[in-house]
């Protein structure tokens, strides 16, 4: 099986420009943990849930905002955003990048057009494991 069967495109993506508060609301609707981050049609980097946590501060109120945790107001996605991102084809076997998903302990890979660095559609670990039901369904009857 080939990553083209089970990727899913196209893929939410943002520019390193747009502040993290977009980033953050882009993820919520869409219920997503991850934004490659594209710049002039080629992926620069990647951004996910866990960075934009990380980048949260605390806020001790009572100002503008109540006491808690906020996004840094005007911080780019640029200055946050994973840079040396694993990348996977469409033709790759999955299998092969099932392994190196889990090896590196990462949630993702970008899924690139082939001889370029235009994102055409992302795996996630949810493809991964609806992949591995669908399996497991098919070899229980």
């Amino acid at each position: 099986m080939k990553i083209s069967e089970i990727m899913r495109a196209p893929a939410k993506t943002i520019s390193p420009e747009a502040g993290l508060d977009r980033a953050l609301v882009m993820m919520r609707q869409q219920r997503i943990r991850h934004l490659p981050v594209v710049e002039n049609g080629q992926l620069v980097g990647l951004i996910t849930d866990r960075d934009l946590r990380l980048s949260m501060v605390e806020s001790e109120g009572p100002e503008k905002h109540p006491p808690g945790m906020y996004l840094p107001a005007l911080t780019k996605v640029r200055t946050v955003m994973i840079q040396d991102v694993l990348v996977t084809y469409p033709e790759d076997p999955v299998p092969e990048k099932a392994q190196l998903m889990a090896e590196k302990k990462i949630g993702c890979l970008p899924v690139l057009e082939p001889g370029s660095r235009k994102v055409i559609g992302i795996v996630t670990e949810t493809d991964l494991l609806k992949f591995l039901a669908r399996l497991l369904k098919e070899k229980a009857y």
